[in-house]
């Protein structure tokens, strides 16, 4: 089993295979054997499940999620990796490897259950989460567990009221609990990336809202307040095209000051004025 990779290794595979580490795709391999380990734990897998693994590089994830998995779709963008990888997964009758760029993927290539896991490219983590989240042609995870770069991640957890605290905040905590699995030093990976990382795993919540016009409604708000965030509720949802009247009315309502900003309002409180607007 291929659990990790010492940096001699990635030096003797690059030598190989005859590829170097893309900037542009935010490649950075992780050389950690526990940190992989216990990104695998996070997703508490019985051997049963599908598992679709997001930037697989050069296998390292990819031959311990085999282990655990019912199967492992892995999804590598950069076409020079699939050879290290088809080398690496040898034998794995498991794995099914996808040269394609997950943002643009057809829901038709994933299982309809299934968890999700990644070291994210951090140009595009916010992309891809989004998509995972908004998307209707994807298939919702049962579970997400991604690295990605420290900073980024501590807004997706951010608290409302904190600088932080943003639209892609709303959007994760509206649909998912979160919660930290471990931090990762940029010592750890080859090659080095100039920002540490953590590793967070993402459970959608069930009971959520079946009216999309609400939903839409809901961040169409999220956009609309954060779009000027210095601003109260008052002004910066004025660009909603509703009445004063209206838009008054509903945030009294749902109990909110038109004198708050958006970053003060949890995404509960936002929900609760889509509704209230949505009814007026």
């Amino acid at each position: 089993m291929r659990e990790s990779y010492k940096r001699s290794e990635l030096a003797k595979l690059k030598d190989e295979f005859g590829f170097n580490y893309s900037k542009s795709l935010g490649q950075n391999f992780l050389t950690d054997r526990n940190i992989i380990e216990n990104i695998a734990d996070a997703l508490e897998l019985s051997g049963q499940e599908n598992v679709v693994e997001i930037g697989a590089g050069a296998g390292a994830m990819t031959t311990v999620l085999s282990e655990r998995a019912g199967e492992v779709f892995a999804i590598e963008i950069d076409r020079r990796m699939i050879p290290v990888l088809e080398n690496v997964t040898e034998g794995l009758s498991n794995v099914r490897i996808l040269n394609e760029d997950f943002l643009k993927i057809d829901g038709g290539s994933l299982p309809h259950k299934y968890k999700l896991v990644g070291n994210l490219p951090y140009y595009i983590t916010t992309p891809i989460i989004a998509k995972v989240l908004e998307d209707p042609l994807i298939p919702m995870p049962e579970q997400m567990v991604f690295m990605m770069q420290k900073e980024v991640g501590e807004r997706l957890m951010s608290p409302s009221g904190k600088k932080s605290y943003g639209a892609i905040s709303v959007l994760v905590q509206y649909y998912c609990e979160v919660s930290k699995v471990c931090s990762v030093p940029r010592t750890v990976f080859v090659p080095s990336p100039n920002v540490d990382s953590i590793v967070l795993s993402f459970v959608p919540k069930k009971g959520l809202s079946d009216d999309a016009d609400v939903v839409r409604q809901m961040f169409a708000i999220v956009k609309a307040g954060f779009s000027m965030r210095r601003k109260t509720l008052r002004n910066s949802l004025a660009s909603l095209g509703l009445s004063e009247e209206v838009l008054l009315s509903a945030l009294s309502s749902a109990d909110i000051s038109p004198e708050r900003r958006a970053e003060t309002l949890s995404p509960d409180d936002f929900l609760r004025l889509a509704k209230e607007i949505s009814a007026k």
